[in-house]
């Protein structure tokens, strides 16, 4: 029995949807299939019951005392992994942006908690001046920011590519409808003044909010097109609830910045391969 089959099994467990763990573990659908047969197989046991030909199904009860288990299986290795650091609870400081907080944050938190438990996380929200003073001062171990101001001499990659957009409850004119934009100032909003200054858009009414979860509650009310990135709406995208105005669309990176000795051999280098993944 692998470690892998165990994880794959509790991971969609947990998830209940076989594309929503096959993007978390960043594997294909039809190898979290092959994983979740070789233990049944292993096991001589039916594990997950399907509904029909689509992807719902439901755990039967050896499939519920094998969750069980295996989530005890994944915790004594990861706690095994991390005897080199002395196996104590390790603070883990992550400074962020206001935007990479809204949209980077939550899924990233999400999967360190499940992957690592006995890391204890410790999150700051700043503005970019603040953080790279926070980083100078050794309050934060790893930062994640829109900018490369001031950074030197710390690290830096890029770990996400943002896709900001404009979305709206159903297909709407950028020319007759009211935007709903960041304030000014925001980095968001530079980039949405951009692109409708490069496309010469001149909007009939702008409404302005300081925060892109308001934007989006907005925008799914049908009160206007709100400029998102993708990471905000993926889940009312595939649900329906908004669409994406195309053509028009932003990209831009963000980045993982921390001190060079944190690079490799830590529990920081493994924080920053899932970071990675992101891409």
């Amino acid at each position: 029995m692998q470690l892998d089959w165990i994880r794959s099994f509790v991971t969609l467990a947990h998830l209940k949807h076989f594309t929503k763990t096959s993007e978390f573990l960043n594997l294909s659908q039809p190898t979290i299939s092959v994983h979740i047969r070789k233990l049944e197989d292993y096991l001589g046991l039916k594990l997950i019951q399907r509904s029909g030909m689509n992807q719902s199904f439901e755990l039967t009860n050896a499939g519920v005392q094998v969750f069980e288990q295996g989530k005890k299986m994944l915790e004594i290795s990861r706690t095994i992994e991390s005897i080199k650091e002395k196996n104590e609870e390790i603070l883990l400081r992550i400074g962020a942006t206001h935007t990479v907080s809204d949209v980077l944050l939550p899924d990233f938190v999400k999967k360190i908690k499940l992957l690592y438990p006995f890391i204890r996380l410790k999150l700051m929200i700043h503005n970019h001046e603040q953080i790279v003073e926070e980083l100078q001062k050794k309050k934060i171990d790893i930062a994640l920011v829109e900018g490369t101001s001031g950074l030197d001499p710390f690290q830096v990659e890029v770990v996400s590519r943002d896709e900001l957009r404009f979305y709206a409850q159903h297909k709407m004119s950028l020319e007759n409808s009211p935007l709903i934009l960041r304030e000014k100032g925001s980095g968001t909003r530079e980039y949405a003044d951009q692109l409708l200054r490069s496309e010469r858009i001149e909007p009939t009414e702008i409404i302005e909010a300081s925060s892109h979860y308001l934007i989006k509650q907005l925008a799914v009310r049908g009160l206007g097109i709100g400029f998102l990135s993708y990471w905000m709406v993926k889940d009312e995208v595939s649900e329906g609830k908004l669409v994406p105005l195309d053509p028009h669309v932003v990209y831009r990176p963000f980045y993982a910045v921390y001190a060079e000795e944190y690079a490799i051999g830590t529990i920081y280098s493994e924080v920053l391969k899932v970071l990675r993944k992101f891409s």
